[in-house]
């Protein structure tokens, strides 16, 4: 099953290979190369997770576990927010938007389209 990995650590937030995933896939929230940041991901309105945290990286963990998109995770973006330092840096610097990201998993069980030729 495909792995979708996020780096939280990169403005904006990036996909390997993109967003979307299907029943089933699984998911790698990871820092990158922050190696002396921490983050909390939490999904707001519900996660399409099968685990559905919230997931706090840093220092021994710079990656999350692989986690499973559930087989009944409605079809749809879910949200999810990350909140580096634990809170401790939004609340000090308020209003700056760089301790703060969001992002979206796209749940989608359509096949893949072929590229017309």
């Amino acid at each position: 099953m495909p792995t979708l990995t996020i780096d939280v650590s990169t403005t904006p937030v990036t996909y390997n290979p993109s967003p979307e995933v299907k029943h089933g896939d699984t998911v790698v929230f990871t820092l990158g190369n922050a190696l002396s940041a921490t983050a909390t991901i939490t999904f707001p309105n519900g996660t399409c997770l099968t685990t559905s945290g919230p997931y706090t990286l840093g220092g021994p963990t710079m990656a999350t576990a692989p986690l499973t998109v559930a087989l009944a995770a409605a079809r749809g973006v879910y949200s999810f927010d990350v909140d580096f330092n634990s809170g401790q840096e939004s609340l000090a610097r308020k209003g700056h938007e760089w301790d703060r990201k969001n992002g979206g998993i796209d749940v989608n069980n359509d096949p893949p389209k072929e590229l017309l030729r």
